[in-house]
């Protein structure tokens, strides 16, 4: 078992990478701009925008749609984590390896809206580019937890996700997260959790930098094989969330976690 310093540590790593994530333009999507282009031929746009795509279509679908989101975006990200493996240094080999992981995990991020979109979540982040809200903050933690598999993300997800109907004409917060909110000790132990794939997600990157063109082949590969499995895992949870058969998942999140705290249910990232 963790101690309470690592939990602490990780839960911090979890913080950080996030906060950096959040800066990034182009790992923002805009829940409008998305479906518009996605149901562009639809005559039913001006629903799908104000009360998700759920009300025209169905949950079969939709997880149709969110699989093809997830074969595309892998396809992008393999190729572009291949070129950026390519010009290794070992002198810049640690550094490198930390940037190309937020490259990672923003493509991630990235990926993770498409897939809450489709299923019917409201916008993710506000306009401020520079601040998360402690709302957006619990929201990402759970699709990057999601995602990765950790015990507890699938209740994380049902606790923090906001239906875009709710939202419609003015962004309405969800109650804002302190550390008396009572699901608040899962998010912190769901983000750590998230912070030790992150760590080891880090290391693996940099081992593969550490040879220039198998490196590169390597980060390709890596990323292929993994990405796709997290994509899966996040249409899996989405999917069970709207058609009501999520409970029994998160109830054997439950008992797994009781028996081992810090084991990864999927383990896309190992």
């Amino acid at each position: 078992m963790e101690t309470l310093v690592n939990q602490d540590n990780f839960y911090d790593t979890t913080m950080q990478l996030i906060g950096n994530l959040a800066k990034i333009p182009i790992v923002r999507v805009n829940r409008s701009t998305f479906l518009s282009n996605k149901f562009s031929k639809s005559p039913h746009l001006a629903q799908i925008l104000e009360e998700g795509p759920l009300s025209v279509h169905t949950a079969d679908e939709i997880k149709k749609m969110a699989m093809d989101v997830v074969n595309e975006s892998t396809n992008k990200t393999s190729v572009v984590s291949f070129l950026s493996g390519l010009p290794s240094n070992p002198v810049t080999m640690v550094a490198a390896g930390g940037a190309d992981v937020v490259q990672y995990f923003g493509f991630a991020l990235n990926m993770a809206q498409q897939i809450s979109y489709l299923f019917g979540d409201a916008e993710l982040f506000d306009d401020n580019i520079n601040t998360l809200s402690e709302d957006e903050k619990a929201r990402i933690v759970a699709l990057l937890a999601g995602m990765l598999g950790v015990a507890g993300a699938s209740k994380l997800i049902m606790e923090t996700s906001i239906s875009a109907g709710k939202v419609i004409g003015k962004r309405i917060a969800s109650k804002a997260l302190t550390k008396t909110t009572t699901w608040y000790p899962l998010l912190k132990k769901v983000a750590a959790m998230l912070g030790k794939s992150i760590t080891k997600k880090t290391v693996q990157n940099t081992i593969t930098k550490a040879v220039p063109i198998i490196g590169g082949a390597m980060s390709g590969a890596l990323t292929y094989f993994t990405f796709r499995p997290m994509g899966n895992q996040l249409v899996s949870i989405y999917y069970k969330k709207v058609t009501g058969t999520l409970e029994e998942t998160i109830q054997k999140e439950t008992e797994n976690n009781e028996e081992n705290p810090a084991q990864l249910i999927d383990g896309s990232i190992s």
